[in-house]
């Protein structure tokens, strides 16, 4: 693996060739970071300064360094140790406020639209149109998409964004969080041209025929040091929203409204500032608070595993990040999974990557759910009935 040193325009000016290691990562709705360590050299130390823009060959997205440490290690060699984030942080340097008002004119910023329409107006008045200050505006970006078309469709339910004064990287990922959509600032390969945009992946899976498929397995000898985590323990799928103006029972996306006994996880969510005189308003506002707050209290199952150098599928190339993928397992067993990070280690070990995946759904043989996508009733034996107990 290679990195390069970019100037003003984002161009290459430089390669990085000769390190000791390199961690490099890419996330989904989060911004990436990396961690560059290299020999203490004068020639290192005079262009590999704060502010410098970074990429990889592996790579669109481009890191900044924010730190650099001068040390040495338990060998008495010089270290330069490089640290620092992708360019998403810079929404971080951002405000999310429709006006610079006081909290009494303008408690909060409200937008009705579709969630990825509303991520992308977030960082268009801010970032592109400067309704604050002129100094927000990030020159040179373009708000489209040079990727190839996302096949999973964006949530298409209008909603109304409420937000409190809020960094812009917080109000956009609180979004992206609750939808499942990406965001990313990304550099072209060949014109260095930044864009910005919300994205939604595609299914890569089985259960699809558009895409080639992308199948993870030991049994296909193209994953490896697999890890899995599993937890509920702050699982919540009801939330109970109270308000000065009433009340509202608010159910996970994932969830139906039948759910019941030891099944049901509810979640107090306490809407002190919903006032709204208007009933229909009040609630939907409800709605939408209980349902941010459910979004933060899903049940986690995490999946990390090394892609075999010699895996058939390649990231940027066969799958990306907010891509579905499938994970198999040896008995059988399928898992959609979204790609939600991919890490690259660059050592005296080799060039190897990581992809962090986060379960969407999972299928047991035999189940329901484990026919073909094309199977109809009519394909069925006759004399076989679906118990539904």
């Amino acid at each position: 693996m290679e990195v390069y040193i970019l100037d003003s325009l984002y161009r290459r000016t430089g390669v990085l060739d000769r390190f000791e290691s390199l961690i490099w990562t890419e996330r989904h709705r989060a911004w990436g970071d990396f961690e560059l360590t290299l020999h203490s050299t004068p020639e290192n130390r005079n262009r590999l300064a704060l502010g410098l823009r970074l990429v990889t060959n592996e790579s669109y997205r481009v890191m900044t360094v924010e730190t650099v440490e001068d040390s040495t290690d338990d060998e008495g060699r010089a270290i330069l140790t490089l640290k620092g984030r992708s360019l998403e942080s810079i929404l971080e340097n951002r405000i999310a406020r429709s006006a610079l008002s006081d909290l009494t004119t303008l408690p909060k910023w409200e937008i009705t639209d579709q969630p990825a329409d509303i991520a992308r107006k977030l960082f268009h008045d801010i970032c592109v149109t400067g309704v604050l200050d002129a100094g927000d505006i990030i020159a040179g970006i373009h708000e489209s998409n040079i990727f190839p078309t996302d096949t999973i469709p964006e949530p298409p339910d209008a909603i109304t964004y409420s937000m409190d004064p809020m960094t812009l990287y917080q109000a956009i990922k609180d979004l992206c969080d609750i939808y499942l959509m990406g965001f990313r600032l990304v550099r072209d390969l060949d014109t260095a041209l930044l864009y910005f945009n919300v994205y939604t992946g595609s299914d890569r899976t089985s259960s699809q025929t558009v895409l080639p498929t992308v199948i993870f397995s030991p049994d296909f000898d193209n994953l490896k040091n697999t890890a899995e985590i599993s937890t509920t323990a702050l699982y919540k799928n009801v939330a109970y929203v109270i308000s000065p103006v009433g009340h509202a029972i608010v159910y996970a996306l994932d969830v139906d409204f039948t759910v019941a006994g030891f099944e049901r996880y509810v979640l107090l969510v306490k809407a002190d500032d919903i006032t709204d005189t208007i009933p229909a308003d009040a609630t939907a506002k409800m709605i939408q608070r209980g349902t941010q707050e459910l979004a933060k209290n899903r049940r986690l199952v995490a999946f990390d595993g090394q892609i075999s150098q010699t895996s058939q599928y390649r990231y940027g190339i066969d799958y990306n990040l907010g891509d579905v993928v499938e994970l198999r397992s040896p008995d059988g067993g399928k898992t959609r999974m979204q790609v939600t990070e991919q890490i690259f280690v660059s050592d005296k070990e080799g060039d190897r990557s990581y992809p962090s995946l986060t379960i969407e759904s999972f299928v047991t043989p035999g189940s329901w759910d484990s026919w073909a996508p094309d199977e109809v009733w009519n394909d069925v034996d006759p004399g076989l009935t679906w118990n539904a107990a």
